[in-house]
């Protein structure tokens, strides 16, 4: 190999290290900003959710404190007259129900029996002590109770207060609100899509379909796009918040899964937050092109710029040495590489041969 050519390779070779090195710092610092963006960016979705849940809460608690306090409830409750008492509240059900999405509007006994569901009259008499400890918290403590619990109607975010007379507990009221109004409410202000995943062990719900151990999808703003995510193993179960990403019908979207946790503190599902981060995705990627093509550039133009000067700081002065050791003759003289060494070595012993023969026949 000529040692032009040699030089050349070495120092491509270095060069060309010295910039993957410095590319994989600059993609390894790329993909960490754009993780960065795409948590921040579900994770503010998420936030617009968690907030909804909060004020709905809020809302309700005031709604039941409202109706607990209501003297004419009061009595029809204790009088037991449940005909009075649905003919009073149903047009505050249906009221609620329209501005509020209240679904749950349900009057329990002192003895916490269920005495009246507004949208369902026919349907009363439970032992609700054996199912739902925010009854059991509201009577004891007579104060107002709220959270996600389960009923009839399936997970709710409710809000439960005393009806007192004086010290004397009448019953309890309560009401709830429908968790998928919540999730179109959350993505009518984010864009994002949301879904409640529900541990099926904890809702007793039939198997539809569903492969082993997935959850059942609840409340929900894209079932086709959930599904899809479900299938991919994206919704499970968890007590720390995760982000994934995936690729769905071309668009690249970030996915973060935080746990569900209900009144009494137990995780009954995850949350599932999925918001389109193609825009990001291709930033990133036109980044990494970017990076690519200056380190590409900067290889060949460093190259070009070492060749020449290899070229001429070391071959031409040792093919002009080696011109110079072997005189006029220069047929020998080789024009790069590795030969320029062989030749000045051989001129030379030639040359001292040469002076060595002078000197002894002298």
């Amino acid at each position: 190999m000529r040692l032009s050519r040699l030089l050349s390779t070495i120092t491509a070779l270095l060069v060309g290290f010295i910039l993957l090195l410095c590319g994989w710092l600059l993609i390894s610092d790329e993909r960490h900003l754009l993780d960065e963006a795409k948590l921040r960016e579900i994770g503010k979705t998420a936030v617009v959710f968690s907030s909804a849940m909060q004020q709905a809460a809020t809302l309700s608690a005031s709604h039941a404190e409202a109706i607990a306090e209501d003297k004419t409830a009061q009595s029809l409750l204790k009088a037991k007259d449940r005909a009075g008492l649905q003919a009073y509240m149903k047009p505050a059900f249906d009221r609620l129900a329209g501005t509020a999405d209240i679904d749950v509007l349900h009057f329990h006994e002192a003895n916490m029996k269920s005495f009246l569901r507004v949208w369902e009259p026919e349907n009363f008499g439970q032992d609700l002590s054996t199912f739902r400890p925010m009854v059991v918290a509201t009577n004891h403590d007579k104060r107002t109770q709220k959270g996600l619990e389960f009923g009839i109607r399936g997970l709710s975010l409710r809000a439960m207060s005393p009806m007192l007379a004086g010290s004397e507990l009448i019953g309890t009221v309560e009401v709830g609100v429908n968790l998928k109004s919540l999730t179109e409410l959350a993505k009518s202000s984010t864009g994002a899509d949301f879904a409640l995943f529900l541990d099926p062990s904890v809702t007793n719900a039939k198997n539809d379909g569903r492969r082993a151990g997935a959850l059942a999808l609840d409340a929900n703003t894209d079932t086709s796009l959930f599904t899809a995510l479900d299938n991919r193993g994206l919704a499970h179960l968890t007590r720390a918040p995760y982000v994934e990403t995936t690729v769905v019908d071309g668009r690249t979207l970030g996915v973060l899964g935080t746990p569900l946790i209900d009144y009494s503190g137990n995780v009954i599902g995850v949350i599932v937050v999925s918001s389109d981060v193609t825009v990001l995705e291709r930033h990133a990627n036109q980044s990494l092109v970017t990076i690519a093509a200056i380190a590409l550039a900067g290889l060949l133009i460093v190259l070009a710029v070492l060749t020449i000067a290899i070229r001429a700081t070391v071959v031409r002065p040792m093919n002009a040495l080696t011109k110079a050791v072997r005189g006029d003759d220069m047929s020998h003289a080789p024009k790069s590489g590795l030969r320029e060494y062989r030749a000045l070595r051989d001129a030379l012993a030639e040359r001292l041969r040469a002076t060595g023969s002078k000197d002894n026949a002298a």
